[in-house]
């Protein structure tokens, strides 16, 4: 399998301080509450520099389409108990989760794609696990429409990006029946770091 990143693997989170400065950083480990007893999904961690400070605490799968950004996370977290995967997320065997971290991966998918790709997630969690989405959302200002717009052309020639906007992640969750609980925004709301759980679908008992 191609890797679509190789070119950019090396400096992408120097490129993204540079543009970001620590925005990004930040909307991803926000509501992260690091514990040995959490078993993990990461999908799509990138080179996985922003999670190094507690990486000795980390236990789960971490999943990366890009070879060259995997062989980055393994160094960068090699004091983790993760277990590493290289390719599309397809359908693993291991099921029930803590927590899922999809953090900056939904913006790559077409809307087919992505929920598809929910459901296997969904597939995968148990009622009490925490969905953590961190993404752009769409642009606020001009500034930002004006960013935004350089960034995608440069994903879809650099690595095939397929999108030239932002998918409505919030009504593809809430159609696949998850509900949000948690939101912390920077930019204006254009960086937003978000927890999502399986809506209850019982009613509480009445009194």
């Amino acid at each position: 399998m191609k890797d679509l990143y190789s070119s950019i693997a090396s400096s992408y989170s120097s490129l993204a301080k540079l543009v970001f400065g620590q925005a990004l950083s930040q909307a991803k480990v926000f509501f992260i509450e690091p514990s040995i007893s959490k078993n993990l999904l990461i999908i799509g961690g990138g080179d996985g520099v922003d999670y190094q400070d507690f990486s000795a605490q980390l236990q789960g799968d971490y999943w990366e389409i890009s070879s060259s950004m995997l062989d980055l996370a393994k160094q960068n977290l090699e004091q983790s108990a993760l277990a590493f995967h290289l390719g599309d997320f397809g359908q693993p065997k291991k099921s029930g989760y803590d927590e899922v971290w999809l953090h900056f991966v939904l913006d790559t998918l077409s809307d087919l794609e992505l929920v598809s790709f929910l459901k296997k997630v969904k597939a995968l969690v148990k009622p009490d696990t925490l969905i953590h989405l961190v993404d752009f959302f769409p642009p606020q200002t001009l500034r930002q429409r004006v960013i935004q717009f350089a960034m995608m052309q440069f994903f879809r020639i650099a690595t095939s990006h397929p999108r030239n906007d932002i998918p409505d992640y919030e009504q593809h969750l809430d159609s696949l029946g998850f509900e949000k609980v948690k939101e912390k925004t920077w930019k204006n709301g254009w960086i937003r770091s978000q927890m999502w759980k399986i809506k209850d679908t019982f009613p509480p008992l009445s009194e």
